[in-house]
């Protein structure tokens, strides 16, 4: 489910031309790592991750294929994309929200895409949180920001299957997983993953 998700959000929600600049958030997590490859598939000339800390930016270029890795721990995230994509960049598929998309938002080109797949820095908010206020850029700039589930495109699911078998087949796909023992970790392997502590899918062996 999580590779479907990423290949509907490049594929179908916000497409990926030849030649676009793409930026993904969440990048080193089971979505995140999908969408890097699915965006080089379709034809992405470079190819942006953000990722929580030094080792998982580094990970991303040199174990996932992507081009440039940002860690947006160490601050200035707008910065880091501008420096990333001199350019501005044309897709930008969301698992942040927040600070994240603010910078995608700034960074983005005209007709710009935006596939809004998650919010993870919203999901433990205590108080109140606010949307990015540089909204009003998508007018000027003629932005798409369209939200989605991927309950609602199954029907793209052997399509992608058959891609994603090829993928793994050939090396370019990877399998990343951390892995915990027990189900008595399961709430802790939770909130570990909505704070970025993984790298791939989570899981809990029992």
């Amino acid at each position: 489910m999580t590779g479907l998700t990423a290949y509907v959000g490049l594929k179908l929600i916000a497409p990926v031309k030849p030649d676009d600049v793409v930026f993904i958030s969440g990048a080193a997590g089971a979505v995140g790592l999908v969408a890097g490859v699915v965006a080089k598939k379709l034809g992405a000339s470079l190819v942006v991750g953000s990722a929580g800390g030094a080792e998982k930016a580094r990970r991303l270029v040199e174990d996932f294929g992507y081009d440039v890795a940002i860690d947006y721990r160490a601050g200035d995230l707008r910065g880091q994309l501008t420096a990333a994509a001199p350019k501005g960049i044309d897709v930008y598929f969301d698992n942040v929200g927040g600070e994240h998309l603010r910078a995608a938002i700034s960074a983005m080109r005209t007709h710009g895409r935006v596939a809004l797949c998650g919010a993870i820095s919203q999901y433990n908010a205590t108080g109140p949180v606010t949307g990015p206020d540089n909204l009003v850029m998508a007018i000027g700039k003629r932005l798409s920001l369209r939200g989605y589930l991927v309950f609602d495109h199954y029907n793209l699911n052997e399509e992608y299957v058959a891609l994603a078998t090829e993928w793994l087949r050939d090396g370019s796909l990877s399998n990343e997983q951390t892995v915990v023992d027990g189900i008595d970790n399961a709430p802790g392997a939770f909130l570990d993953m909505l704070r970025g502590v993984n790298t791939g899918k989570m899981l809990v062996r029992l």
